[in-house]
């Protein structure tokens, strides 16, 4: 009678005792190199109402890993030497985007993938598996170079002033057309112009809810599935909210207060419009998980 040897357990690596100072030189070496690309960062999130989450999504990210740190402690360290090349991509690639080809924006993705290299050579290859969706959310921290969030907004501004004027063409007595993003209206003798500004194109609450929506999805333990579905429905709710938010916009603007299209009560629509978007995504996710129920084996037997 031959035994099966027993398999043979799986190394543990555990970090050196030199770990806490590696892990600080290297984030030392990272701020030093990188401090200029952060500065503009934490500006730019100052400066420019769009990307006034990015301060929001480091503490998110760090959030995620807090919910698998558990299991990021009892991953052994392997393979952790693959950062280095990792390292030495990304800053190469960060001084040819600043003195050969500059672009600040290749310097932000060189400053991430540098990243890439350091989480490597701190906890190895196999953490990546709790890691990679940590580092991944940053990239909705990384404003998109003005001429694609441009080229996004412009239709979106269009389309949102298209769905308005549709829908404002069933109110009785009101004679309303769009011309390009601008929407034009004669009401009651009275005769006036709406312009869907970029604010209004519905990026904004598209890239927010997106960021919001794919923490979400990973926060709860979920079939994968459910999660794919959540992440590709975040801009399209986005924008059915915004185009609520115009539509509302029109409405106030004519039938009531010219004055609620404007100042604090346009910013506060704004905000509501983000929180119809989210009870949107939430009611999706109640969905998903109640689509299957599980039912009991009719034809299981007790166990005497």
């Amino acid at each position: 009678m031959s035994s099966t040897p027993a398999a043979r357990p799986i190394e543990r690596i555990e970090p050196s005792r030199w770990w806490p100072l590696q892990a600080l030189l290297l984030a030392a070496a990272f701020v030093s190199v990188f401090y200029v690309v952060l500065r503009g960062l934490v500006y730019q999130w100052s400066d420019s109402a769009n990307w006034s989450h990015g301060f929001i999504i480091p503490l998110f990210s760090l959030y995620l890993v807090y919910l698998k740190w558990d299991r990021l402690r009892g991953t052994p360290i392997r393979w952790a030497w693959l950062g280095a090349p990792v390292i030495v991509a990304g800053v190469g690639a960060y001084f040819y985007f600043v003195w050969v080809f500059p672009m600040t924006y290749g310097q932000r993705l060189a400053m991430l993938v540098t990243l890439l290299g350091v989480l490597i050579m701190l906890c190895g290859i196999p953490a990546l598996r709790w890691l990679w969706l940590p580092w991944a959310y940053l990239l909705f921290a990384i404003p998109l170079p003005q001429g694609i969030y441009f080229a996004l907004t412009d239709p979106l501004r269009q389309l949102a002033a298209k769905v308005a004027t549709a829908l404002l063409n069933l109110m009785p007595g009101l004679e309303i057309e769009t011309i390009g993003s601008t929407i034009h209206y004669f009401y009651r003798g009275h005769s006036g112009a709406l312009g869907v500004a970029d604010a209004c194109s519905g990026m904004r609450s598209a890239m927010a809810l997106a960021a919001l929506g794919v923490a979400v999805a990973w926060m709860v333990d979920r079939p994968w599935w459910h999660r794919l579905i959540m992440v590709a429905m975040c801009v399209p709710i986005a924008i059915l909210a915004n185009f609520i938010r115009v539509t509302v916009t029109c409405l106030l603007h004519i039938y009531v207060d010219p004055k609620y299209a404007t100042g604090a009560y346009h910013i506060g629509l704004g905000l509501g419009t983000l929180l119809i978007a989210f009870a949107i995504f939430s009611g999706l996710g109640w969905l998903l998980e109640h689509l299957f129920v599980e039912e009991p084996d009719e034809t299981a037997t007790a166990t005497p």
